[in-house]
């Protein structure tokens, strides 16, 4: 007789015990393992402790019955399928249907024709074996959708951890982000400089997702690095596109749009790579100013190739807002084409309340969608633009006062330096080359406060001397450019674009850098000295130009510095300045 290759433990229930015998002997001849029970009470026990492989089940017994039985041992097993095979005397159709219907899967009559009932015990224990295979491959496919759930809740949790975008809450942004899938590859951050300026950045890394998301967060960390040190956006977009060659595979590349702003000055710079255009938008919501892309993506060029050229604009007194967005969003706009989805854009954000325009543009998105899944992430940021700020810029200190205190300084500047203690100090030389290349002003930052204890509690103060000091130093000293360029609506433009020209064409010239830490008979302080091999300037007409309403966009640079400084003064014909920040425990 066959049997089969591997036993079965099957529990075999019937009252009478020859019948039972039988079973047993022949079952274990084809190789199986064998349980008894005389009672359907008894089975359940056994069925209870150890669950069969299969059973084969009498239908009349005294107590509960075979049909009884079975209806526990289901419920018992629940989603465990086990075999039931019912073994009777009773032939008739009605009989075969309550088995069945009780929870039987086959029927065997009395007396047994052990050839058929090995037939179908092989045949539900390759059911059997098929039935286990799909729950093992069923628990393996739940435990791998837990553990993906577990992995994507965590890399949910530290995306949004490390994009913190519950903690852009600068009054003057406003952003919507959306992604195609869970993780989404485009990037929003703002953040604000030691100066004060605002910088914000929209970044779409190629594809979407997990992969996309991953590939921008090399952008995100050098964003907010960079920032805190007072990087120009121009230095930023280089530093970024280094990172991303470095640790990104060369199919990956991010398109960016950096924006930086300064509110007092009423000017807004832009660096464009592969993004669609970054809109200035007037109060009646009309295009004040177009940025388009003037470079690729970020992560193309080697470093030596990269671009960091910015655009800058004047807004002037009049309160605009920059709109930045992602290809996601204008391709839900309009599917047609850049120009025909950047319209859509602009017409819904034509609204009457510039409050409103960013759900505005939402809203029209969505209307376009039709409530269907976007194919791309969705990035808009709309950044205002306050009218520029005359009305806060520092008074001027009265001529006289200054003729009499640099005649004052000059007489004991010689006297000063021989009663001055100095802790420490840090001197720099820079050439034309440095100078056409390097962000000077962060670099000096960041020695301080790696020196000092309280370095990061005077970076704001320090940050705006140190450029004032040496943007004067670099423009009018070496570039000999003309401030009066600013007073003009248009001139801020022209201004940097000369700056521009001039900078890369500078052949020849230093500039000088000296920072120490001094104790004096006023107590301690940070002495900063910056001089140039320029040809030197009028400093005292220059202060009293300065006083001219009609003049208001130039100079007050300086006077904000007289403003923060306990001292500022001027030496060798104006090439040389000296400005001096008290410290922590000064005058005690």
């Amino acid at each position: 007789m066959p049997t089969t290759k591997t036993g079965l433990t099957i529990l075999v229930v019937d009252d009478s015990r020859p019948d039972l015998a039988l079973m047993t002997a022949m079952l274990a001849k084809m190789g199986h393992e064998v349980m008894q029970s005389t009672s359907g009470e008894a089975a359940l026990d056994i069925f209870r402790q150890q669950i069969p492989d299969m059973v084969l089940m009498d239908v009349l017994m005294p107590g509960i019955g075979g049909f009884d039985a079975v209806r526990e041992m289901r419920h018992i097993a629940q989603d465990n399928w086990i075999p039931i095979i019912f073994i009777t005397a009773l032939g008739q159709e009605d009989d075969i249907v309550r088995g069945i219907e009780a929870g039987g899967d086959d029927y065997v009559l009395k007396p047994i024709n052990y050839k058929m009932l090995d037939a179908k015990i092989n045949s539900l224990h390759q059911h059997l074996r098929f039935f286990r295979e799909k729950e093992e491959q069923s628990q393996m496919l739940r435990d791998y959708q837990v553990r993906t759930e577990e992995e994507q809740n965590t890399a949910q949790d530290f995306m949004a951890r490390l994009l913190a975008l519950d903690k852009i809450k600068d009054p003057l942004v406003q952003f919507r982000l959306q992604p195609a899938e869970v993780f989404s590859g485009d990037l929003i951050a703002a953040a604000r400089t030691p100066a004060g300026h605002l910088y914000a950045m929209l970044a779409d890394s190629t594809g979407h997702g997990l992969t996309a998301a991953l590939a921008v967060m090399p952008v995100l960390q050098s964003f907010h690095a960079m920032v805190a040190k007072g990087y120009s956006i121009g230095a930023l977009a280089a530093e970024i596109n280094r990172k991303i060659r470095e640790y990104l595979p060369a199919n990956r590349f991010v398109a960016a749009v950096l924006i930086a702003l300064d509110e007092k000055n009423g000017r807004v710079s832009v660096w464009n790579g592969g993004c669609p255009p970054a809109i200035l938008l007037n109060p009646d919501g009309m295009v004040a100013c177009q940025f388009d892309s003037r470079h690729l993506p970020l992560g193309i060029l080697n470093p030596n190739s990269f671009d960091d050229e910015v655009t800058h604009y004047h807004y002037g007194d009049q309160p605009c807002q920059l709109l930045l967005c992602s290809d996601g969003a204008v391709d839900s706009a309009d599917p047609g084409g850049m120009e025909i989805g950047m319209s859509h854009l602009l017409q819904a954000a034509r609204t009457e309340s510039l409050a409103e325009r960013l759900s505005s543009m939402v809203r029209m998105l969505e209307q376009q969608l039709a409530g269907k899944q976007a194919h791309d992430d969705i990035a808009l940021i709309l950044v205002d633009c306050p009218a520029e700020a005359l009305e806060e810029m520092p008074i001027p200190v009265q001529p006289e006062l200054i003729r009499r205190e640099t005649n004052l300084m000059s007489a004991t500047l010689a006297q000063e330096q021989h009663e001055e203690q100095v802790e420490w100090q840090f001197a720099l030389t820079l050439t034309a080359p440095q100078l056409r290349q390097a962000d000077i002003v962060p670099l000096l930052l960041h020695v301080v406060n790696q020196i000092e204890l309280d370095g990061a509690s005077l970076s704001g103060k320090l940050f705006l001397i140190l450029s004032e000091l040496f943007n004067n130093a670099l423009d009018h000293g070496l570039l000999k450019l003309d401030s009066a360029l600013k007073n003009d609506p248009q001139g801020m433009d022209r201004y940097f674009e000369e700056r521009a020209i001039r900078l890369k064409q500078l052949g020849q010239g230093e500039i000088k850098i000296r920072l120490l830490k001094t104790y004096t008979v006023a107590g301690l302080c940070l002495k900063i000295i910056i001089s140039d091999t320029g040809d030197g300037f009028d400093f005292q007409a220059f202060q009293t130009a300065a006083l001219d309403a009609s003049m208001r966009r130039h100079g007050r640079g300086i006077a904000l510095v007289e403003s923060l400084s306990s001292q500022l003064y001027y030496a060798d014909n104006g090439r040389e300045s000296h400005a001096s920040i008290p410290l922590p425990g000064a005058g005690q």
